[in-house]
């Protein structure tokens, strides 16, 4: 037989070669199947933590902005009790106190009605 000639085809040895090549496969799925299931659990679960910390930022924000109006609001009050006017517009509608001068004229409600 020359050397270029047609070797002679031996009968492969697959099936011991095979069953751990197999068995190796089967170990690395089985492995990287549980990777997955952890991996997805993980993200899952931090997924939720995140949902919930949303939720709590966003009633936080809206608490804060509750408080920032009425922040605004009582300066906005403290800023007109500076006005003199504005106290003596208190004392005349709530208590009924009007300078020595001043004549009030108060209207019965069966005329308003």
């Amino acid at each position: 037989m020359g050397r270029f000639a047609e070797q002679p085809k031996q009968a492969p040895h697959k099936t011991i070669k095979n069953k751990g090549v197999l068995r190796r496969k089967r170990m690395y799925m089985a492995v990287m199947a549980l990777f997955l299931i952890w991996a997805g659990s993980t993200l899952w679960s931090q997924h939720v933590q995140i949902q919930n910390r949303s939720d709590i930022l966003a009633q936080k924000r809206t608490e804060q902005q509750a408080v920032q109006d009425s922040w605004n609001k009582l300066n906005f009050e403290v800023e007109r009790l500076q006005d003199p006017e504005y106290i003596g517009q208190i004392a005349r509608k709530k208590f009924g106190l009007y300078p020595p001068a001043e004549i009030p004229i108060i209207q019965s409600q069966k005329q308003n009605e």
